[in-house]
């Protein structure tokens, strides 16, 4: 029977014409279909530019599930290593591209992270005390009182020390259960300082939760509802030197940036910062309503401080979970992003011009 199965499909197969066997999905061919070849190219072709990092990292994809085709073989497909270990031949520009998206990847992950909101911390119950390893102690420090055959005197020596270590247990669990109380009211006094704003506690719960991000944050002012952030930027160096790209060829490379293109994801940067500044305070700071970030870039001396922006944020009118929201406030603010040219160039405010009485 399974052989005649086999017969079967197998007939069937050649009986249906191959355009068949090759057949799409209904709606995509219908679609692929109705619409010109040159109308599909143009739309690969803006959406590689419009979004170099999504192209880059579909054609990595495609490349990964795809490793096995034979249909076309290219050096720009595949990394030649030599002696030394380094790529070269064709796939030097393909490595570029992975390199940069990478890197350009890793720099943008702070406009996507999440925080956590503030919550009223708990101090644990603390757990019963085991009371054997007393017994054990006292036994072991009075067992020499009594002889092996005074069984009486025995029992007798065994029952008082199981009454000590008991004793001894519930004191010290009474004990533990006292310093658990007195954690937890000042664990209480703290969050009502907290979340009352009191600028102590406010400036050092800020600072504890920006001590390890990427970009330094200075709290000028924590106090009620508002704080001043001082928010230290990078400068454009850190950005790869190249950038991901596709050719129309569908291959995986990597050119140099434009001048308008390299201004505007460094703006993009910026506004990564940013919102995960207010992001963290809106989460840390429940009393914080309110807040002015300003945004420094330094280069060799604190005298060479540059004001790259000066912005104010509600915690109510704010689209906090929208990841480019960062970039929207310094479009829309009156001291955001100096941007000047055609192609964009961040520049940092004239001292003449900045928001009037800036302490740095």
């Amino acid at each position: 029977m399974g052989f005649a199965r086999r017969v079967v499909r197998k007939s069937v197969r050649k009986a249906t014409p191959r355009s068949v066997q090759r057949a799409t999905h209904p709606v995509r061919t219908l679609k692929n279909a109705a619409t010109p070849r040159p109308v599909r190219q143009m739309s690969r072709a803006v959406y590689t530019i419009t979004n170099p990092l999504g192209a880059a990292e579909n054609k990595l994809i495609g490349a990964a599930l795809g490793g096995g085709s034979s249909r076309r073989s290219s050096g720009g497909r595949s990394l030649n290593y030599g002696a030394d270990g380094k790529v070269s031949g064709g796939g030097v520009r393909a490595a570029e591209a992975v390199a940069s998206h990478d890197s350009l990847a890793r720099l943008m992950a702070v406009q996507h992270e999440r925080f956590a909101p503030a919550h009223p911390p708990v101090i644990s119950d603390p757990d019963p005390v085991d009371p054997d390893p007393a017994r054990r102690e006292e036994w072991a420090r009075r067992k020499a009182e009594v002889r092996f055959w005074q069984r009486a005197r025995r029992q007798q020596l065994r029952l008082e020390v199981d009454e000590h270590a008991q004793s001894s247990a519930a004191e010290a669990f009474a004990q533990a259960q006292a310093e658990q109380r007195e954690q937890q009211r000042r664990a209480d006094s703290w969050w009502d300082a907290l979340i009352q704003g009191e600028s102590t506690v406010l400036t050092a719960a800020l600072r504890a939760a920006f001590d390890d991000n990427p970009a330094r944050v200075v709290v000028s002012v924590a106090n009620g509802s508002r704080a001043v952030l001082l928010l230290c930027l990078p400068g454009p160096s850190v950005l790869p030197q190249k950038r991901a790209h596709v050719t129309p060829g569908g291959r995986l490379s990597s050119k140099a940036w434009t001048k308008a293109e390299f201004n505007g994801v460094y703006a993009e940067l910026i506004g990564a910062h940013l919102l995960a500044t207010a992001r963290e305070t809106w989460a840390v700071a429940p009393s914080v309503t309110s807040l002015r970030i300003v945004g420094l870039r330094t280069e060799d001396e604190i005298e060479n401080t540059q004001v790259l922006f000066d912005v104010e944020a509600d915690r109510a009118e704010g689209d906090w979970a929208t990841d480019n929201w960062g970039e929207v406030m310094l479009q829309h603010s009156k001291w955001g992003l100096n941007r000047t040219g055609r192609t964009g160039e961040v520049r940092p405010w004239p001292k003449d011009q900045l928001r009037p009485g800036l302490i740095l």
